[in-house]
């Protein structure tokens, strides 16, 4: 990336993630998604633009390793690039995607002033919220571009990956098992098999907090999908991907009723998400594409 582009693509990224206008018209979500895939050369050029904006520097925390491991992950991830031919949907660019939805999900609780609110199951503290990065950077690492054929199949293939990542790297300090160990079922919970389980979890007054950040990073995975117009070139992409294995799954998407058919059955319920608006672009979306 010039000099020149790169300096371009901060000033988007800081001007999104920051935290005096935590939420956007649905258009402008539309067009940092665009920005994103133009300006980013590659997945660590757009890691560590996000955590030079304003949003993420004000999340850092003294000693902080998640970090390090956000730009490392994010280099890994551009080296796998290369050695194989990435998923129509299921690549970098989706991984970009989740990062910046997940990012504008989390700037919500800076809106959170009750303290009730702070105590909530769904709120995610600094250290969770960098968790939450890591998960969104790896959640599909080593992504094929096909559908699980055993519960959980592709989620703990790229978990398989990421354990491998941290024994071989210089990441010893942050304690392995700690890190897999929390977000391992968040990442588990992006196999769209059990949404509708996690949906019925986090509805319940006796929601966990495990089930909440899943739930969070799951919606993060879901939400540029029903943006207006993002969202029906995302559904063809995906459609691209299945087109030689899953042909029948892959002509459904290419119609618009197909691609309604996969909106009607989300829901979007954390305060995150409902504070972003993200339910009204769900209906603005399916009133948009009769």
């Amino acid at each position: 990336m010039s000099s020149n582009t790169s300096t371009i693509f901060q000033s988007t990224i800081n001007n999104f993630l920051d935290t005096k206008h935590t939420v956007r018209e649905f258009k402008e979500v539309e067009l940092i998604q665009n920005a994103v895939e133009i300006h980013s050369n590659n997945f660590l050029d757009f890691i560590d633009g996000i955590l030079k904006s304003p949003l993420w520097i004000q999340w850092d925390f003294q000693n902080n390793p998640l970090k390090q491991l956000a730009l490392d992950l994010a280099a890994e991830i551009d080296r796998l690039s290369t050695l194989h031919p990435e998923p129509a949907f299921h690549s970098r660019r989706h991984f970009m995607d989740v990062c910046m939805m997940l990012s504008y999900l989390l700037m919500q609780q800076e809106r959170w002033c009750d303290q009730s609110q702070l105590t909530s199951p769904w709120y995610a503290c600094k250290e969770e919220k960098w968790l939450l990065l890591i998960a969104a950077i790896s959640h599909d690492l080593g992504h094929p571009g096909l559908i699980n054929k055993k519960p959980y199949e592709l989620e703990k293939g790229s978990l398989d990956l990421l354990d491998t990542f941290l024994s071989q790297s210089m990441h010893l300090e942050i304690g392995i098992s700690d890190v897999l160990g929390q977000i391992s079922p968040w990442i588990l919970a992006t196999d769209h098999a059990y949404y509708k389980a996690l949906l019925e979890k986090v509805s319940k007054e006796s929601r966990s907090h495990v089930d909440c950040m899943s739930m969070l990073l799951v919606e993060a995975d879901l939400a540029s999908s029903v943006l207006p117009n993002h969202g029906f070139t995302l559904a063809q992409r995906l459609a691209e991907e299945w087109r030689i294995n899953y042909p029948e799954k892959s002509m459904a998407l290419t119609t618009h009723a197909g691609y309604l058919q996969f909106l009607k059955s989300l829901s979007f319920v954390s305060p995150q998400s409902i504070e972003a608006r993200i339910p009204q672009a769900l209906q603005i979306t399916l009133s948009t594409h009769p």
